[in-house]
């Protein structure tokens, strides 16, 4: 996982361009229905993406983490699952995408803090 962080930085980039279209859409439409959705794409796409980007990039033994991978992929692929559920949530369609995207998301997440606290320890 020697790109791990270059790849969430440049994948939570592409989360913020995406919930800004959608931000600057809801604006000139005058429509705020999807405000839900795009505080998640802001949050869970990008800044989350770039947090863990930046975590590898200054603490490079995470890369050597056996979790590493694990930690990325369930993220990344998370994520698209939760927005799109999210959007069938708030157009009152289907929970359920959102339910088995959040908990990858929060699998995902607790995995990095594991690495986190792991790598506290050892220092």
């Amino acid at each position: 996982m020697k790109t791990v962080d270059i790849n969430f930085i440049a994948i939570g980039a592409l989360w913020l361009v995406v919930g800004m279209l959608l931000g600057i859409g809801m604006g000139a439409a005058h429509n705020f229905a999807l405000a839900p959705l795009h505080a998640h794409i802001n949050l869970i796409g990008f800044v989350s993406h770039a947090i863990f980007g930046m975590a590898y990039r200054h603490w490079p033994a995470l890369k050597d983490s056996p979790l590493a991978p694990y930690q990325f992929w369930i993220f990344v692929i998370a994520t698209p699952i939760t927005l799109i559920g999210l959007y069938f949530t708030v157009m009152n369609g289907p929970e359920l995408p959102t339910i088995i995207g959040s908990i990858a998301v929060l699998i995902g997440a607790a995995l990095f803090a594991v690495m986190i606290w792991t790598e506290r320890m050892r220092a």
